[in-house]
């Protein structure tokens, strides 16, 4: 479906007349209505708007009522702190925020179904009709996030629905949240494309209420990252025979958990690899047709995608991954060339493959970590806590418990020993709730190396 035939008002609604809200507070409104409160925005072709709001079928609504507009929307967490919100928009030149919650009062609103929209001024950078922005995980920092073309999303959207046999006869559950590559590309318009009915859910996650949602609504078709893979585990959560088929993605399953996973869940099952700046999927692996010894795999590439390795370790055969994909994104806004002059992408993400072009993953390059389940940027915090006055070096230390939960902990030096709470609470009123460190220790005073 080209996104041109994908746009149309006929289409989007239909699309919405497909999908439910699992848990409703009010009636959502019609799609028809929703268009006609965007339109009434007057915004202008290739305004990026970002968008705050939780998981329900309005905030969908919304963000096609944008692209159909011709408008740029990005998707981010309710959850953002005010503050980080206004840096944010001003460093993308965003011309409007939707959010649940009315903005500064300095600012004229407009209620736009159940949000409200603030007008932002007069951008600095500028976006064109038909591409949409995506919020990385952080690895670049705070204010990077990937510019995609809505044709290249369309189609990496129906190259995963294909890998994973998403039909248009089934029910996908929708309760990651919407600002995550995976859920809005790999579901959201994945079901767009194959004609699949959705319904809405989001965090926080439980076994029993995941598994009542599924007999609710007869879910045929569910994502999950490894997180929730490993608590439905823990909880021996035997799934419903009409979940035909069950994806993973967002982070690495250990093998161990595929084949018990398998074990819950004895139809289909498919572990996914990508990343929000290839589309976001890069490849998939059918575990349920697999032997064991693949089950620790990210599977095979896409169609369509190539990849290779760089700096390979001959004794061991693992490289970083390098893709090709016409899926990829066009730009990034923090002004960094988003792909390398041979036209690929870096990953920085470590691989290697096997003689049958199976991928299989062996950690990162870059300063990711996984805390609380949650990918975190160790660079995106330093980046934060540098831009509060006073702080003179932010270190990031890593401690994993007996169980082999890991904990960031930050050492900070500061100039002013008085502004020692006063900064604790500042960068913690900055940072999301999965990048909050446990434990803030401050040590005042300069030293050689900070004077360099």
């Amino acid at each position: 479906m080209s996104a041109d035939r994908a746009l149309t008002a006929a289409h989007l609604t239909d699309f919405a007349a497909r999908i439910t809200d699992e848990t409703p507070t009010t009636a959502p409104p019609n799609f028809d209505d929703v268009l006609d409160d965007v339109q009434r925005l007057g915004l202008r072709p290739g305004a990026l708007v970002v968008v705050a709001l939780p998981n329900t079928a309005t905030t969908i609504h919304i963000l096609l009522a944008l692209l159909h507009l011709e408008t740029v929307p990005m998707a981010i967490s309710p959850a953002t702190p005010s503050s980080r919100i206004t840096a944010l928009t001003g460093q993308l030149g965003a011309d409007a925020l939707i959010t649940t919650k009315p903005g500064p009062a300095r600012h004229r609103t407009q209620p736009v179904a159940t949000a409200t929209a603030t007008p932002l001024g007069t951008p600095r950078v500028r976006y064109e009709p038909g591409e949409f922005v995506i919020l990385t995980s952080g690895t670049s920092g705070i204010f990077s996030a990937c510019v995609h073309r809505l044709d290249a999303l369309l189609r990496n959207a129906a190259k995963h629905a294909h890998a994973v046999g998403l039909r248009p006869d089934d029910t996908v559950l929708v309760n990651l949240p919407l600002h995550y590559s995976y859920a809005i590309v790999a579901q959201v318009l994945a079901a767009f494309t194959t004609g699949a009915h959705l319904v809405i859910s989001g965090p926080p996650f439980s076994p029993p209420a995941y598994h009542a949602m599924l007999n609710r609504h007869d879910i045929t078709s569910s994502s999950i990252t490894p997180t929730i893979a490993r608590t439905l585990l823990e909880h021996r959560t035997k799934l419903p025979d009409q979940l035909r088929m069950l994806t993973v993605g967002g982070d690495h399953l250990a093998p161990t958990d595929t084949r018990e996973l398998l074990a819950l869940h004895p139809h289909e099952l498919y572990l996914t690899y990508g990343l929000t700046e290839a589309g976001p999927r890069v490849s998939t692996l059918a575990a349920h047709t697999e032997p064991a010894q693949r089950h620790g795999s990210a599977g095979l590439p896409l169609p369509g995608v190539h990849v290779e390795l760089r700096d390979v370790q001959p004794e061991t055969g693992i490289g970083e991954l390098l893709i090709t994909t016409d899926t990829a994104l066009t730009r990034r806004t923090d002004g960094h060339p988003p792909l390398l002059p041979t036209g690929q992408l870096a990953t920085g993400d470590l691989f290697s493959l096997d003689d049958d072009g199976y991928l299989h993953f062996h950690g990162r390059r870059s300063e990711f970590v996984v805390l609380r389940g949650e990918k975190v940027s160790l660079f995106t915090i330093r980046q934060a806590a540098h831009r509060i006055p006073g702080v003179l070096r932010c270190t990031p230390h890593l401690a994993t418990t007996p169980d082999g939960t890991t904990h960031l902990d930050l050492e900070l030096h500061i100039d002013n020993p008085a502004q020692a709470e006063e900064i604790r609470g500042t960068l913690n009123r900055f940072l999301l709730p999965k990048e909050r460190p446990r434990r803030i220790d401050i040590n005042t005073g300069t030293t050689p190396e900070l004077q360099k």
